[in-house]
């Protein structure tokens, strides 16, 4: 079942979400998104409301996801780093198609591929760089599921995370 929570604590391992049971539940890292999460303050702030759905209850205590695919099967274990090298070194002022997969205060991260095909990742378009002119609210801007046209400012590879 689907709910709407509120972030009320980040660790480095996930965060838990108050989504009115007797307990917060915890979304772990990797029920954050359908790709890898290396920082979870990347994607969540405190008080910000998310969706989520109940994965398991045990002993009283809540794992949630925020991603519905994930409700079934086990989380955790070792992730696959995520490949950026196809985004590498592309040109700023080549366009690619992307999919806002969900968006925070501070911006929106979006789904590309690789214009060459192969690797699909989230890079995080900052707020500042969502339009020209101030944006107040990134939801107001963008949709989550919206297609929209990016282009990738900067790759860390190290980090393993892309700028749009």
């Amino acid at each position: 079942e689907k709910y709407t929570g509120t972030v009320r604590s980040i660790a480095s391992f996930g965060a838990f979400i108050d989504f009115g049971a007797d307990a917060d539940g915890l979304v772990h890292i990797s029920q954050i998104a359908d790709s890898r999460v290396n920082d979870v303050r990347d994607i969540l702030e405190l008080g910000q409301e998310v969706e989520v759905w109940l994965k398991q209850k045990k002993d009283g205590k809540f794992g949630l996801t925020m991603v519905e695919s994930k409700l079934s099967g086990g989380g955790g274990g070792a992730r696959e780093p995520v490949n950026l090298s196809p985004f590498e070194g592309m040109a700023s002022d080549v366009w690619v198609k992307g999919t806002v997969v969900t968006t925070t205060n501070f911006g929106a991260f979006v789904k590309v591929t690789a214009p060459k095909g192969g690797a699909t990742v989230q890079g995080l378009v900052h707020i500042t760089q969502i339009q020209d002119g101030f944006v107040e609210s990134v939801a107001d801007v963008l949709q989550i599921g919206q297609e929209v046209q990016v282009r990738v400012t900067s790759v860390d590879m190290g980090a393993g995370k892309m700028s749009l």
